[in-house]
């Protein structure tokens, strides 16, 4: 998928989906494709920012904001490892199952391998997940949009505020300054598991 013309027009297919059900889709997109990217292996930062351009030379991609990153403790695993993790909205002429196809490509060409049969979250040099993909709505085997865990992540709802806090979500109908703000008042009260994360800067810039 690398391999190509840039296309000057954002033009999506709407075939391919069988299984699913897919609400909100249009021929046409903007710039409300929001990706997660989490690494807690190796030298994490640098990893992210490896892996958010890799996703930029392909021609069916144009890269816009990438949050600041954040270190996190791990969610629904036990590790001795932490997270770091952030959040980058981009532009695409993909299809959202072409673009999941392409996230799980860039995760190889890092090194990443997903062992058959094992279940449950593992350690990881890179992680990136499909959060939002405009206002689209689907449910099928193999992509569940938007991503179903958003709303209990501190990771992915603190620097998605950063960068697109007016962003709607979809299905819940609220901005995403005020998911993260209903996030942060169940973590408070103590309903949810207790979630720490922390800002930090990239290596790469002051």
């Amino acid at each position: 998928m690398r391999q190509g013309k840039p296309i000057g027009k954002f033009v999506l297919l709407t075939s391919g989906y069988p299984g699913s059900a897919v609400k909100g889709f249009s021929p046409v997109t903007t710039d409300n494709v929001i990706i997660g990217l989490g690494s807690n292996l190796g030298d994490s930062a640098r990893i992210l920012l490896a892996a958010w351009h890799l996703l930029g030379e392909d021609a069916a991609v144009t890269l816009g904001e990438l949050s600041p990153p954040y270190i996190s403790s791990p969610v629904d695993m036990t590790s001795n490892h932490w997270f770091t993790n952030a959040v980058g909205r981009l532009q695409t002429s993909c299809t959202p199952h072409e673009l999941l196809d392409l996230l799980r490509a860039t995760e190889q060409e890092l090194g990443r391998t997903r062992e058959k049969g094992r279940t449950g979250y593992q350690d990881r040099s890179i992680d990136l997940d499909l959060i939002y993909f405009d206002t689209v709505v689907m449910d099928g085997p193999h992509l569940t949009l938007p991503h179903p865990h958003r709303m209990e992540r501190l990771f992915v709802l603190a620097p998605l505020a950063a960068i697109a806090p007016d962003f709607r979500d979809p299905v819940a109908g609220v901005s995403v300054s005020r998911l993260h703000r209903d996030l942060l008042l169940k973590i408070g009260e103590n309903r949810i598991e207790k979630q720490e994360l922390s800002a930090v800067s990239w290596p790469d810039k002051p």
